[in-house]
């Protein structure tokens, strides 16, 4: 591990049901350890109150690659190790799981392997998700600031862009309403272009479309939100 100092280490030991987690800082050797429910979004809070830099280790498993996407944005960095590389655990089982305690531990003295992991891909996807969920929500509202402004005027509310109104302050917004409405169809479409490329590129988005039901958008969410499968029981 490269020879930087941080504010704060911390360990997770992670399961369906419990997660642990352990953190020392740079002044002292002390462990604070806490065993609470699983949950991504408190642990998420927590790491975001802390203040100062964070470095955060998890050891290799079937789950680490979805654990990394989780938290990558809320630390300095994540530290993916292989604990049992290590020579000060020579003695005693090889396959046996390292709590979150030992963990740090070894993390603050720079004794363990760190195991590569690159996730540019599934941020990406949770990225481009996040950005089109959030254009349909825009377009939601435009689309009943529309239909509202339509019947206050006494009409359907579904008539097409480019409908006049009696009022010149009611057509202004109206037309207001149908420029940013085409608008946002046109950023929908790039968006729904990238989502099928993605599934033609990408194989995890590929089988997911495969399936009965499944278009592109929601192939691309599920992969986005899973990562893997294996981090189910």
């Amino acid at each position: 591990m490269k020879d930087i100092i941080y504010d704060h280490y911390m360990a997770i030991d992670w399961s369906i049901k419990n997660m642990a987690i352990a953190r020392m800082t740079k002044k002292s050797n002390k462990i604070t350890a806490i065993d609470v429910p699983s949950d991504i979004q408190d642990l998420q809070a927590y790491l975001k109150n802390l203040r100062g830099t964070k470095i955060l280790a998890i050891e290799e498993t079937t789950t680490s690659q979805w654990l990394y996407t989780e938290f990558k944005e809320y630390v300095d960095r994540i530290f993916i190790c292989d604990p049992n590389r290590n020579k000060l655990l020579s003695e005693g089982p090889k396959t046996d799981k390292i709590d979150a305690s030992k963990l740090v531990q070894l993390l603050k003295a720079g004794l363990m392997k760190e195991v590569y992991h690159s996730t540019d891909k599934f941020l990406y996807l949770r990225r481009i998700i996040s950005g089109y969920e959030d254009l349909v929500k825009a377009g939601v509202r435009l689309k009943n600031q529309r239909y509202a402004l339509l019947r206050a005027c006494g009409k359907s509310g579904n008539e097409e862009i480019g409908s006049t109104l009696d009022s010149q302050g009611e057509q202004f917004v109206l037309d207001c309403l149908d420029r940013q409405i085409e608008a946002y169809e046109k950023e929908k479409q790039g968006y729904e272009k990238e989502f099928e490329r993605l599934a033609r590129k990408n194989p995890e988005i590929k089988h997911q479309k495969s399936l009965p039901g499944i278009g592109a958008i929601n192939a691309v969410k599920i992969v986005a939100r899973v990562v893997t499968p294996h981090r189910f029981p």
